[in-house]
């Protein structure tokens, strides 16, 4: 949107017709003299008063701004209105002249920031007609509904990423459509999917299956002129993209205390591990990896463990990947090493050998795969860490609002069924790869936990 920086004397008019024309603010003063008579009477012999000056004004203007939340109206006083027209870029406002010709009023309030100019064709006092041009802009609002979207930056991410928008403001049920309609999702190659409101602050969008390596997308965002309601108004234009990497699934096997990791499909590294325990146990499904850090503080007073107690902990975690918003890592743990491949007896948390966790954190990326198999547990569809790729697809278009013919018409299998299979119980592992050289990870490295992590 381009905005005319407003003139110091408020709005700018312009007259053309018969008639003397003064400017001040946004009043137009148009007075009509009367000439010499015809017999070459003086003008001492002529004693009729003038007609008072015509005024043409923008009611609420300001030093050039009017209030965006109420109609735009013209009037004039000493004359009448004869049209008045109101653009505003390349719209035009609908707007009416009242009965007694003096007043016009927009059909609708105004849009924020949006530099309004009317044409307006008056009559004077002496019935000269005159033409005149305002300006004014409509003052900002204090309420915005703003966008983030991610992945971005070009960055490569893993095969079940999905596309994020989150809003600053809740999006009532009324609108989503309509915000809907103001996201764009561009795919290379071509992919059918669907959104779905994770909550009413955040929108996620995903195909049927796991993306395919190699796919690039493209997302957009176009709030800006969009009134979401109570007084709230949509701003910001913006795009950005991401590529789609290599297909990282690792399948962590609960009941056999493994973890099996994928590359395009190739069992690449089998590690042992130790899961939840029954008390605290790991949950089942597909995760997706989002943030790692080479530090964690973890401290179970924030999961309502009280640290002096038998579960308690609080320590610094190295080589950590979260997995879900409700804390779950998979990390180091040399604690249990003597449990990893026998025993669950974590808080939830996929422990790791410090060599197996530390190869483990320089593989994955953003957006890959850690399903579980063989836990007690349910997945948390509300934990936006697994909510994507847990429900059928049937389920996923359900929370969208304004879903595509051709979504639909899909009926995918669930994405869990086109993982790699495990391997045979006679299955022997390849041999390990060392882990590539990495720093000695220092507490300066760690971020705040939020939310808390379960150790």
């Amino acid at each position: 949107m381009r905005l005319f920086r407003p003139l110091s004397r408020g709005v700018v008019v312009s007259s053309v017709g018969v008639g003397a024309v003064a400017v001040a603010g946004v009043v137009v003063a148009a007075v009509h003299f009367a000439g010499n008579s015809a017999h070459g009477s003086s003008p001492a012999a002529n004693t009729a008063s003038p007609p008072p000056p015509t005024v043409l004004s923008v009611a609420g203007n300001h030093r050039g701004k009017v209030p965006w939340n109420k109609p735009l109206v013209v009037r004039v006083s000493h004359g009448s209105l004869r049209s008045v027209e109101v653009d505003a870029g390349a719209t035009l406002i609908d707007g009416v002249i009242g009965a007694h010709g003096t007043v016009w009023r927009s059909q609708t309030t105004l849009v924020p920031l949006t530099t309004y100019v009317a044409t307006v064709t008056y009559a004077d006092g002496a019935a000269q007609t005159h033409t005149a041009t305002l300006k004014v802009v409509a003052a900002d609002t204090d309420k915005h509904l703003r966008v983030t979207l991610s992945p971005g930056d070009g960055n490569v991410v893993g095969v079940g990423s999905p596309v994020i928008a989150r809003f600053t403001r809740s999006v009532p049920k009324d609108q989503r459509a309509n915000v809907e309609a103001r996201l764009a999702v561009t795919t290379t190659p071509a992919v059918v999917g669907a959104w779905h409101w994770i909550s009413d602050q955040e929108l996620h969008w995903r195909p049927p299956t796991y993306w395919k390596p190699g796919t690039k997308v493209a997302i957009s965002a176009t709030l800006d002129n969009f009134y979401v309601g109570g007084g709230v108004w949509g701003s910001g234009s913006h795009s950005t993209g991401f590529t789609v990497g290599d297909a990282h699934i690792s399948r962590v096997d609960v009941a056999r205390h493994q973890m099996y990791v994928y590359n395009n499909g190739k069992l690449i590294r089998t590690m042992p591990i130790s899961a939840g325990r029954d008390k605290y146990p790991t949950k089942n499904g597909v995760h997706i990896t989002f943030e790692k850090a080479q530090v964690v503080t973890m401290d179970s007073a924030t999961v309502g463990i009280p640290r002096n107690s038998p579960d308690g902990y609080y320590e610094k975690v190295y080589w950590d990947v979260r997995i879900s918003y409700g804390g779950a890592f998979v990390h180091a743990a040399p604690w249990s090493v003597g449990q990893q491949g026998r025993l669950n007896v974590s808080h939830g948390c996929v422990n790791l050998s410090t060599s197996n966790a530390t190869w483990f954190y320089y593989f994955a990326r953003r957006g890959d795969i850690v399903d579980v198999y063989n836990s007690g547990a349910s997945p948390d569809t509300a934990d936006p860490g697994m909510a994507d790729w847990n429900m059928s697809w049937a389920a996923w278009v359900a929370g969208d609002a304004n879903p595509s013919p051709e979504a639909l018409a899909m009926h995918p299998k669930l994405p869990h069924d086109s993982e790699p299979p495990a391997p045979a119980a006679s299955y022997t592992p390849p041999p390990q790869s060392s882990p590539s050289p990495s720093p000695k990870p220092t507490a300066s490295s760690s971020p705040k936990p939020s939310p808390s992590p379960t150790h």
